[in-house]
């Protein structure tokens, strides 16, 4: 089992040319979509690749000083920076739960790389009934039971709401433990790294930005 930690890089936004996605009514081609996304961030010259060919989700280990500099500078440009506080939000992502190469648990719509702390909170939460945690939405729920937590499948209901919830995969609590600090080492780096980047910028106030952009101090 391991956790990954990862951004979102959507073609929508990092793209110097006109995007067009395909139509929600179409059937899902991978295939079609990850064409698409290699050619939107190319336009840009980033080149790093997405975890699987079914998200525009990239491990942060992935991005490099160069290709982040890029990824700042674009989402900086619509920010007044004399005025920032309000309008600098964590990078899309989250945490992605892969076991035996199988992605289980990836972050979904609304979901952000600040969400490491609903995976914190597992490992605190004493409780031994169902939690939820917070991923975006839809959401799951997980249990710890034996040394072992339980998940749910992904779902639109609230906690209160379901009846009746069925795991669909278990992990060991100590390997939960062991990869979040991983990746929460992994975070801070990150931070430390876009801060560090910032200052070549000669923008102001970059420890605070880093902190907005990663939801870690």
């Amino acid at each position: 089992m391991e956790l990954i930690n990862v951004i979102e890089i959507s073609p929508l936004k990092y793209s110097k040319e006109e995007y067009e996605l395909p139509e929600v009514s179409d059937p899902p081609n991978p295939e079609v979509w990850y064409r698409k996304w290699v050619k939107a961030v190319s336009s840009i010259d980033l080149d790093f690749d997405t975890i699987d060919k079914d998200s525009y989700f990239v491990d942060i280990e992935d991005v490099d000083d160069r290709n982040l500099k890029i990824i700042l500078e674009i989402d900086l440009q619509e920010i007044d920076l004399g005025d920032f506080e309000d309008q600098i939000m964590p990078f899309d992502g989250g945490i992605v739960l892969k076991k035996n190469d199988e992605i289980l648990i990836k972050p979904t719509c609304c979901g952000d790389i600040s969400n490491i702390k609903e995976w914190q909170r597992i490992l605190e939460n004493e409780s031994k009934e169902w939690s939820d945690l917070w991923i975006g939405h839809p959401s799951v729920f997980y249990k710890k039971e034996n040394g072992k937590i339980q998940f749910s499948d992904y779902s639109d209901l609230n906690l209160n709401e379901f009846l009746d919830i069925q795991p669909i995969f278990e992990i060991e609590e100590s390997n939960l433990r062991i990869e979040f600090e991983k990746v929460k080492q992994q975070q801070i780096k990150f931070k430390n790294t876009i801060s560090e980047i910032l200052k070549k910028m000669k923008i102001d106030n970059a420890e605070r930005i880093s902190e907005l952009m990663t939801g870690v101090k």
